[in-house]
């Protein structure tokens, strides 16, 4: 067993290796959720374990999520607005992208937060496995590193499900294809498509409608619902999309798409409106931006008593514990996240964290 005095003499590791078995916390999943639990409870004092694929903290909001999209959308500004500054009497020559060198530029905004990120964990001698993890029972995971070193066993007293979500691809529209891109594709900006669809009038779609629509690609949107942003403010999404429906080939409202089937180097969609009338168009790219669903699968919680809703989403009660009580869960493993602000993700992972710290002291560790 670790005693909270254990944390300041405790070294940084990247990897663990055999000789450590046992850790009081253990977090699953290094995103804004994990890594911000993580950091607290290590300031409190518990030895703590974090666990992610990625080579540093920072999850799907650093590396494939909020980060990359900002930065690419601070482009598509900068583009917008030397076009419209003809308006202001300053002209400028139609800009040239090089695409490489944006996305070389794109990663170094994610290595230098990420990599700070690494140093913080550091700092805060949180041990820090780049690896997979998944539970072998309600007290200990298998964790497979990245890149070296062989699968071990480690105990853990108390842990935290951060393991986030994923795109979701509608089974009718999941088809192998390279021309089928979800939200990790398109912000590694493999190319800039000349036609391209966007199924999907959510924040993740219109960004990078956006952004794709700034970079020269002629781009249509579709959205199943009556209006876009589904949920938002209608005054605020009015203004919105009288901006989008300038700035994109096309929105079309109450609109689905049905089928998708690869030809001719690109895909046709075969896309049915309102009335139920249906029509075939071919893309060089489609964009799937239709919501997403949580890495619950595949950490072997079926070993343990956690419980799991139909959608897959993680079962908690009012300090996000599972249904095992050592075990606990936040970020969008759950389905509650879309329901608050940052703000409040904050503030209930403190108060996770030091309901942990209260539970761990009152069992006398």
């Amino acid at each position: 067993m670790f005693a909270p005095s254990d944390h300041k003499d405790r070294p940084y590791r990247r990897f663990m290796n055999s000789e450590i078995q046992s850790t009081q916390l253990v977090v699953i999943g290094a995103g804004p959720g994990g890594y911000a639990a993580a950091f607290h409870a290590a300031d409190l004092g518990l030895q703590v374990t974090l666990i992610d694929l990625d080579q540093n903290p920072g999850g799907v909001c650093l590396y494939r999520g909020c980060i990359p999209s900002k930065a690419l959308l601070h482009v598509a500004k900068v583009l917008r607005e030397a076009k419209e500054s003809s308006e202001w009497g300053i002209d400028f020559s139609s800009p040239k992208i090089n695409l490489e060198k944006l996305k070389s530029w794109k990663e170094s905004v994610v290595g230098k937060l990420t990599g700070g990120l690494g140093e913080l964990s550091k700092q805060r001698k949180v041990t820090f496995i780049q690896g997979r993890a998944s539970f072998d029972d309600s007290h200990h995971l298998l964790v497979q590193p990245n890149g070296e070193g062989n699968q071990f066993r480690i105990q853990f007293e108390q842990a935290i499900i951060a393991t986030g979500s994923r795109p979701f691809i509608p089974s009718d529209l999941d088809i192998e294809s390279s021309h089928l891109w979800t939200s990790n594709q398109a912000l590694q900006l493999p190319e800039i498509p000349k036609k391209m669809l966007v199924i999907g009038g959510g924040y993740i779609g219109l960004e990078l409608s956006t952004v794709y629509s700034a970079l020269g690609s002629e781009v249509h949107g579709v959205e199943m619902a009556p209006g876009l942003l589904p949920g938002v403010d209608k005054d605020l999404v009015r203004v919105l999309s009288k901006r989008l429906e300038a700035m994109l080939s096309s929105i079309r409202l109450n609109t689905k798409v049905v089928k998708l089937k690869e030809k001719s180097g690109g895909l046709v969609a075969t896309i049915q409106n309102e009335k139920g009338e249906a029509s075939e168009e071919h893309y060089d790219k489609i964009l799937i931006a239709v919501g997403r669903k949580p890495n619950s699968s595949g950490i072997g919680l079926n070993t343990t008593s956690v419980e799991v809703s139909e959608k897959g989403f993680i079962k908690v009660d009012e300090y996000r514990c599972t249904s095992v009580p050592h075990i606990f869960a936040i970020g969008a493993a759950l389905d509650y996240i879309s329901e608050i602000g940052l703000a409040n993700v904050e503030k209930r992972i403190r108060s996770l964290t030091d309901f942990l710290i209260k539970q761990l002291k009152e069992e006398g560790f």
